[in-house]
């Protein structure tokens, strides 16, 4: 398992190790075309990692650097006599309009596509990290769930293949700061989002801490829980590829019958086929309206109601302002990289008075939730502003 105990010559960040390992479960899983290429969709990448696959540039900026980063492999072996090598894991990378494509280093390709060598990956696991040393820390263990505990490192070398040999850093030379910094934040972690329950173990010479080890349990899989249902994770990607965040395809998946989205789903496909009625332009938001307003259910559910028509300006300016803390209560269920993308696609098209700083102003906060109102619901249909009047004629009244 060479790969597997690999040290970097430099940090990864949390994106360039979810790409590592979404490219190396995708070579396991497929064969490389005659030149040794694999491609992959970047719309299904985008699905495994976790990422907005709108945001190109910071794509291609990771898949870079992941490209100049030479692994030390073989680390923790104990025969002297073992052979030193290093290595760039993925040489060469083509993003093209919709597929990315990537070879993999003739030193380390056959250790990578034998599945009993290289350990499978879950990447329904990957995805749920926030912190590049928790998903570090994680692939380490996974290795050596079956035996219940890990192999004990000495700390320094386990710090360089968590955190990158320029860990050397003054911060990391002690053992105190790294085990407060990094990981006691990264077993909490751990043991909070993936499928292990992990607990560190020291052992000492004298008073000094000289090397770590990790016990293992494999959490029991909760019966009947959405998020772990294989149907339930069809339909998180089926709502990421449609548009929506993936947290809050999660939230949905948690919040509604399957059978309800799947016929709020369906439905909403239905329209971005009818050429009749023009272009979708926002399939995610007519979702979520078909979904909020009960357009379309199962069959013996509820009837449905058709969608009203687009609804009078002043009513639907009305309308706009009071979504407003609507739009920020949803924004802040949303995960901390769902935000930033969000926020970014905002500052693309906004003016650049109006874009979101460290210090944004007022108006910026505004325009930023007039948008994502926009964003989130689309255009308000006839009921949403029936009930908005309502509510309205109630308060007065």
């Amino acid at each position: 398992m060479q790969i597997v105990h690999s040290k970097p010559k430099q940090p990864l960040t949390l994106l360039q190790r979810k790409l590592g390992n979404a490219w190396a479960k995708h070579a396991i899983e497929h064969n490389a075309d005659d030149l040794g290429w694999w491609t992959l969709r970047i719309k299904d990448l985008a699905l495994d990692v976790g990422f907005d696959s709108n945001n190109r540039q910071y794509l291609k900026e990771s898949a870079e650097a992941l490209m100049r980063i030479v692994f030390e492999w073989d680390v923790i072996a104990t025969s002297p006599k073992r052979p030193w090598k290093a290595s760039v894991m993925f040489p060469e990378v083509e993003i093209h309009a919709d597929v990315i494509r990537y070879q993999i280093s003739s030193q380390l390709r056959q250790l990578i596509v034998k599945p009993e060598i290289y350990a499978l990956i879950d990447m329904n696991v990957v995805r749920r990290f926030r912190r590049a040393s928790s998903l570090a820390i994680w692939e380490f263990c996974v290795r050596f769930e079956k035996i219940g505990h890990t192999a004990e490192v000495p700390w320094e070398d386990f710090r360089d293949m968590i955190l990158g040999e320029t860990a050397e850093a003054r911060t990391y030379q002690e053992y105190k700061y790294f085990k407060a910094k990094v990981l006691k934040p990264a077993i909490v972690e751990i043991n909070a989002a993936s499928n292990l329950s992990i607990e560190l173990v020291e052992t000492k010479v004298g008073k000094r801490v000289a090397a770590l080890r990790f016990q293992l349990v494999k959490k029991e899989t909760p019966q009947g829980e959405a998020a772990d249902d294989g149907r339930a994770l069809e339909m998180i990607g089926e709502l990421v590829r449609l548009g929506l965040m993936q947290s809050e395809a999660r939230r949905l998946v948690k919040a509604h019958a399957l059978d309800e989205l799947q016929a709020a789903l369906d439905y909403t496909r239905r329209r971005m086929a009818d050429t009749r009625a023009g272009k979708l332009d926002n399939p995610a938001a007519y979702f979520r309206h078909a979904v909020q307003h009960r357009y379309a259910m199962p069959d013996g559910v509820a009837e449905a109601r058709p969608a009203p028509p687009v609804p009078r300006l002043d009513l639907r300016e009305a309308w706009l302002a009071g979504q407003h803390g609507e739009a920020e209560r949803y924004f802040k269920e949303l995960d901390p990289e769902d935000q930033s993308a969000l926020m970014e696609r905002y500052n693309a098209q906004a003016v650049a008075a109006l874009r979101l700083k460290k210090k944004p102003t007022k108006a910026a906060e505004t325009a930023f939730r007039r948008w994502l109102v926009m964003d989130t619901w689309g255009e308000p249909s006839a009921q949403d502003l029936l009930e908005f009047a309502g509510r309205m004629l109630a308060a007065r009244g």
